[in-house]
Formats: structure tokens, sequence, C-alpha cells
């Protein structure tokens, strides 16, 4: 649709011959510069229909025109405020038809996304800057499964901390996709997750294969299913053998067996806690 279609259908709207970032208006690209309109001025109703249609339907190059898009992929200039900012990352299931409809459903959801867009086919990123509202990854997930039903879109999300805008927020993003693309697939489709959710794997896996004592420890000790499993229900339970037992399914005494068994054969005590955290960072870098 070119801009003599558009002002015909929206006299208030306006033609500019650059992108700009605004919360206040939608942004229709045109083969030559951009069509700006007020949402004050449209409907709920219209504001889908023309994002949706108009907006989202654009050629996928269109993506380069996001302003964040530029700031965090092309070494853009990062705006000088004093705001702090956050990058939701998502990793869809799946390719499908609808996945623009609902990254700007999503992204309605939150109260101050200054951009959204799909880096490829499955990949997408909110930008979100920081407001008296916060949304936590349970609010977050609460969010995507409710949207699921209506578009039958699974998700996995990681979500990034706030930062300052500084000289080593782009240095921030880049971890945060590292790990965003190391561990999204370790979760289950529609869970949230964050830095410190994955941090100790993430932090120690590395230098834990260096070491050659963790190393001869690995290899001469058997850490098969049931052991592994023994051992992250422990750590999660904080060492404490009864509810650990309950956990497994599994009677406190024969839990006890299994723990004085594993340390006759390894001299390591699963009943204390520094044992256990060193035989826990061990199995993260299986």
């Amino acid at each position: 649709m070119n801009s003599q279609s558009l002002q015909a259908l929206f006299p208030n709207g306006t033609v500019e011959s650059v992108y700009r970032d605004t919360k206040k208006h939608l942004v229709i690209p045109l083969d030559s510069g951009y069509f700006y309109l007020n949402k004050d001025d449209l409907s709920p109703r219209e504001i889908v229909l023309i994002t949706e249609l108009l907006i989202n339907k654009q050629p996928k190059k269109q993506v380069n025109h996001h302003v964040w898009y530029n700031i965090l992929f092309n070494h853009g200039e990062l705006p000088s405020t004093p705001k702090h900012y956050r990058i939701i990352q998502m990793n869809l299931r799946k390719n499908t038809s609808n996945k623009d409809s609902w990254l700007a459903h999503f992204s309605s959801l939150f109260d101050c996304v200054v951009d959204s867009f799909f880096v490829d086919d499955t990949t997408a990123i909110i930008v979100e800057e920081q407001t008296s509202i916060f949304y936590s990854k349970e609010d977050i997930k609460s969010m995507i499964l409710t949207l699921e039903a209506e578009f039958l879109i699974q998700a996995t999300i990681f979500v990034g901390k706030y930062q300052a805008i500084s000289h080593d927020f782009i240095d921030c993003f880049n971890e945060e996709t590292t790990i965003f693309k190391l561990y999204n697939t370790s979760f289950h489709a529609n869970d949230v997750f964050e830095f410190q959710d994955v941090a100790l794997k993430y932090l120690t896996k590395k230098a834990i294969k260096d070491s050659p004592l963790m190393t001869s420890l690995y290899n001469t000790t058997n850490f098969d299913e049931e052991t592994i499993l023994m051992i992250k229900t422990l750590w999660q339970e904080q060492g404490n053998i009864t509810s650990s037992a309950k956990k497994l399914y599994t009677h406190r005494n024969t839990l006890q067996y299994k723990l004085d068994k594993f340390s006759e054969q390894t001299g390591i005590s699963l009943k204390n806690m520094t044992d256990l955290t060193l035989c826990y960072l061990l199995i993260l870098s299986l």
C-alpha cells in the first residue's frame, strides 16, 4: 500500500523519510520512507489489523529498520539515556505463519516494550524498558501459556538482566545470547529461564573439564543414572536425607545405605555439603 492510499484512509498520519523509535505510533514501512500513525487515533482493532497486515507482513529485510536490531547486531549507536533495559530472547519450537501476530500480542502484555522483532524464522527478541512494574519469569510463563491456547505456539524464553546503557551493554547481551543458545533446548516448551538458573553450570563447566583432578575423579567414580539422580535430588533438598528420600520415592534407610555405599567406593560423603557440592559440580559437566 502506498502513502497516498494510507493518507486517504488515515488523514492524521504523516510520512517521514527516516525511521525513529516511538512508543506512541505505529510505523508502516513504505518503498521510500515511513508512515506514522498515532495510536491514540486508532481503535484497538485497527491497531491489531494494521500491525498484522501492514507491518508484520513486510519482507524479512525490514527487521533491519528496527532501531534495536541495529544496536544489538549492527553496532548501532546506543541511546543516550539513564534508563535500564533488558533483552528477552525467544525460541519458537517451529516456524509458523502466525508468529508475527503472536509476537505483537506477547509484546503488548508488557508495560513498556521499546522494540520487538524476529531475528530468524524461530528466534525473536523483545527489548523491555524498566518501569515500576516488574514481570517475573513466572508472570512471563503465564503470558505464553495464555497465548498458546490462541496461537498454538510454544516457545522457550530467556529473560536477560536489566542493564544500564553503558560501554559493556552489548558485551552483556552477547554473553546472554551465548547462554540462550547453549541452554534453550535444555528446557521444556513454554519454560522461562534466567541466568541464575544456568549460572552454575555455565560458569563451572569449562573449568571442571580443564581440571586433571576433576577428570580423574570422574573417571574413577561410577556416575550411573541412579547415582546422578540421587546427587541432584540431595542438592535440591540441601542435603536433607528425609525429604530427598520422599522425592526419590524410597525409604530413608535405603537412601542412607546407598550414601554409605557411595562413600565406601569413592571416599566421598554425600552427607557432607562440601562433598555433595563437589559431586554436583562434577555431574554438571556431563
